[in-house]
Order: structure tokens, then sequence, then C-alpha cells
């Protein structure tokens, strides 16, 4: 939407006069509409709804979770970015608009959570707003601490007031689709169990894929919290994670957690000797360090190049690495024609070409997003 329809989408009180057009309800029915055979093809219970920019409101996303009947709404809205009439307490009466599509739909949404995403989160100074923590929602009727959600072949727990986040990131799903695919043929070939390095681990839905596919993890994230979350999303696939469990799999089997930063493990994985078949690299566009632990601040931009290094020297023979990214600074080309910065920073680390693998489209529900995030799949 261009500036020009933004202002006047905000003074029609929510009627957008330009060809994307139409209230704001009409453009979430068409954006529902479009995906209307992800939803009946139950292969998620967990998917985006509507995506800004690219569907007529930019900086509004929502994103719905649970089964049929029982399911909440997340919108998040971007100061900054979204028409006012979505800011404050135009949010609430939004909320209630949402809601009622939804609700009205095969999805059945029976509440409407709003975040709110500031400029600058500096500001917030690491304290969540109510408005984001409340178990009361903005529309509807409030819902449980947490929820357990089916993607695919695996459960996994969500959260729709624990502050900015959820503890699922959705653009992510088919990604960890093809992970759980590439260990479960590569095990059928070869016939051994395969060891994969989850980092920046977050709430461990990579390594939950990879270990429904038959595979040995390690989940790192310098979050004892999430990585707690993580533990618990194993539990409800009904996976043992136990240090029992670990030690009847033997050295370096079964799945094991470590609270660590992400180079700080790679450090010890090298003087421990430890090896993978499959390394995940998801990190976040920036990480705060921490001089009392001596780790440094972490930046995409900075140092994606390093990470990869690193990464590729504890991969075992045709071992491979999934590398990803949401730092628009990685996920564009630097002229037309040209392959992304992510695709350079991987080769210079390296220092050659590897052997790129498929990965598959985004999924339906975030087609549209294509060029806000980026991943590459390679055998070193």
């Amino acid at each position: 939407m261009s500036d020009a329809a933004r202002k006047s989408f905000d003074r029609a009180g929510g009627h957008a006069t330009d060809r994307a057009g139409g209230r704001f309800v009409d453009l979430l029915a068409a954006a529902l509409a479009k995906r209307g055979a992800l939803i009946a093809s139950n292969r998620t219970q967990a998917l985006r709804v509507f995506s800004g920019d690219a569907e007529g409101a930019p900086g509004v996303f929502v994103d719905v979770y649970g089964p049929a009947g029982a399911s909440g709404a997340v919108m998040m809205v971007y100061e900054g970015r979204a028409p006012k009439m979505f800011m404050g307490e135009g949010a609430q009466r939004m909320a209630a608009d949402v809601l009622a599509v939804l609700a009205a739909s095969s999805l059945g949404v029976t509440a409407v959570y709003v975040k709110p995403f500031p400029k600058d989160r500096a500001k917030l100074g690491g304290e969540m707003p109510e408005e984001v923590t409340s178990a009361t929602p903005a529309a509807g009727t409030a819902m449980g601490e947490a929820m357990v959600v089916c993607e695919i072949d695996w459960n996994l727990e969500v959260r729709l007031f624990d502050g900015l986040s959820t503890g699922l990131f959705l653009d992510q799903r088919e990604n960890r689709a093809a992970m759980a695919l590439a260990v479960k043929r590569r095990m059928e070939k070869n016939g051994e169990r395969l060891a994969v390095l989850n980092t920046f681990a977050y709430t461990c839905a990579f390594s939950v894929a990879a270990a429904r596919a038959g595979a040995e993890t390690t989940s790192v994230d310098v979050s004892g919290r999430y990585l707690e979350w993580g533990k618990r999303n194993f539990a409800h696939n009904k996976i043992d994670v136990s240090e029992q469990a670990a030690a009847r799999a033997g050295t370096g089997g079964g799945h094991r957690f470590a609270k660590m930063d992400t180079f700080e493990f790679f450090a010890y994985a090298k003087r421990k000797g430890l090896k993978y078949d499959l390394i995940i690299l998801d990190p976040p566009s920036f990480a705060a360090g921490s001089k009392k632990k001596g780790i440094k601040p972490f930046s995409s931009t900075a140092d994606y190049g390093r990470l990869v290094k690193e990464a590729a020297a504890l991969l075992r023979p045709h071992g491979a690495i999934f590398a990803s990214t949401n730092t628009q600074e990685l996920c564009v080309a630097p002229m037309a024609g040209e392959v992304i910065r992510l695709e350079r920073e991987i080769v210079k680390a390296l220092g050659r070409e590897p052997r790129w693998l498929k990965l598959p489209a985004a999924a339906s529900d975030f087609a549209m997003e294509e060029g806000r995030f980026a991943a590459r799949f390679f055998a070193v």
C-alpha cells in the first residue's frame, strides 16, 4: 500500500480507497480465502492469515494458533508502519473486527490478542508491557496460558500472551519439514542414526522435527527458560530427554541441551571432538552480549560468516548446514542478477562454493513475504 493509500485508509476509519481496497475486514477475508487449501489440508494448526503490506495493511500481521473451534489469534502491529487506526485504543476495535471474521471461518477463532511492536524495543528496558502479557484478550474469551498445536508430524507448545513472541516461528514450518525429511532419507540410506546440532535453538522446534525423524539432537541457546520450553516440546511428542535416556543412548547420544552462547558451544565441541551430520543456524538479527559471562554481542550482518566457518569445522564427512536469516541486509542481492548476501557470506566463509541442496518453496501463508527472510541448505 502506498503512503497516499495508507493516509486514505486512516481518514476513512478503516476504508482503503486504492485498488487493494475495501475495509480491513474485507482484506482479511480475502487473505483468508487464499489460504483455504492450507487450512483444509490440516497440515498445521498454526498459520499466518494476514501478511501486512503484501495484503493491503502495512505493519499488520495476523497469526492463528490451535484446533478449529478452540483457536486463538495474535495480531501484531508495528509502530510507524501500521495505519493509525491500529494503534492505541483503535487496536481493540480492530481486534473485534478480526475476531468477527475469524470466528465465522472454519478456523473458529475464539480470542484475539494484540502485540504492539515499538519502533525501538530497547526502550522497553527488558520489561514487557502488560498488554502483551495479560491473559485478557483484546477481543473474545480468555485462553489458557499455553496450548499445544500440531504442525505436520510434531506437537509444539505456544503461548499467546508471553510477551512479543509465541514460542514458534511459523515461517520456518516447511524448512523444519525439509530438515526432518533430509534426516529420514539419509538414515534410510546409510542405516546410521544422525547427529543434529541446533544452534540459537529457542524452543527447539527444529530439534523436535529432527528427533521425530530419528536423529540424536543437541539444542544450544543462552536462555535456560527457552530450553526448558524446548524440553516440554519433546515431552509433547513423547520423546524422553532425561539424563538417563541420554546415558542409555551412549556418549553424545539421545537429546541434549546446552545453555551456552553458540560460539562458546562451538569452542566446547571442538575441544571435545564432537561432530555432527546436520547443523541448524537460525540466529536473530542481533543478540546482546554479557560482559559478566564474557559473551560478545552477536550481529548477523557482522558475524554470519564466522558462524558458518566455525559450524563447518564441526561437520562429519558429507555433513550439511541449514543457514537462515531474517536480517534484511542478508536477504537481498547487492545488484540485480546477483546472489543474495547470505549466499555470498557462506561462500566467502567456506572459501569455495558448497554443494547447494534443495529447499522447499515458502509455505502458501508466507509466499507473499519472500524477501523478508532467506535460507540456504548446503553440503560441505
